[in-house]
Formats: C-alpha cells, sequence, structure tokens
C-alpha cells in the first residue's frame, strides 16, 4: 500500500474545511445581498445608473451599452458592459453588488448562445446585432 502524499492530505483538509466555511461566508453575505436589482445576462442592453461624488455634490451618472461578460457569486458578483462611444469602444466593469449602482434598466434582450461575449470587441457597432 502507498504512502498518501502529503500535499494531497493537505489539500483534502482544506476542502473540508472550506466546505464548512462556505456555508458561514454565506450567512455573512446574506445582509449585503440587494434585491433591487434585476438579474441580467450576457446579450442584455442595459443602463446602468451610478452614483458620482464631485467634491460635497452628488449626482447621477448613466452607462449605456451590452453586457459582455457576468462573472463571479455571491457580493464579487461583477459584469462588464462595453459601449462604443466617438468610434472608440469602451468598457465597464460594475460589481453588481455596489452601493453606488443607483438601478439598472434592461433596454433590450439580444438572444446569444454564449456565455462571454468578448467577441463584440473585434466587430464595427454597424455589424452589432443584425436582426
Amino acid at each position: 500500500m502507498k504512502k498518501a502524499n502529503f500535499s494531497f492530505i493537505v489539500y483534502l483538509s482544506y476542502l473540508i474545511m472550506s466546505v464548512r466555511d462556505q456555508k458561514y461566508i454565506f450567512e455573512l453575505e446574506k445582509k449585503f445581498l440587494r434585491t433591487d436589482l434585476p438579474e441580467i445576462r450576457p446579450g442584455y442592453v442595459v443602463r446602468v445608473w451610478t452614483k458620482v461624488k464631485e467634491k460635497d455634490k452628488e449626482r447621477l451618472s448613466h452607462f449605456d451599452g451590452v453586457v459582455i461578460s457576468v462573472r463571479g457569486r455571491g457580493t464579487g458578483k461583477t459584469f462588464t458592459v462595453r459601449n462604443i462611444v466617438g468610434g472608440v469602444g469602451v468598457e465597464r466593469i460594475f460589481p453588481y453588488y455596489s452601493p453606488y449602482i443607483e438601478k439598472i434598466e434592461i433596454l433590450r434582450k439580444i438572444p446569444v448562445r454564449r456565455a462571454k461575449l468578448y467577441y463584440l470587441r473585434y466587430k464595427k457597432q454597424s455589424e452589432l446585432f443584425r436582426e
């Protein structure tokens, strides 16, 4: 019978510990999850309203574009929105549960068959989502 590799035993103990800790972390994250935001998916055309603080004033600013990726889970969930402004592609990564996001409006739902739409980076705006 072979001896167990030490690194494998450490890895196994890490897995057992992480399952126990995941429940604890999930309970902690519940406090910070927001229910007022819609569920978004890649292919949605959205308008994200964010709070912008300038000196002592606070105003709302919006960013329109196509959601090209959604990644992560829990409080670490982020989504990437891409838009073409003045002929230049602009991408912004938003934390989904950020307190700086005022609201998310879904303008249009475009059917896609991919989870990550990175190929849109190489297409012209006129070529996007022809129907």
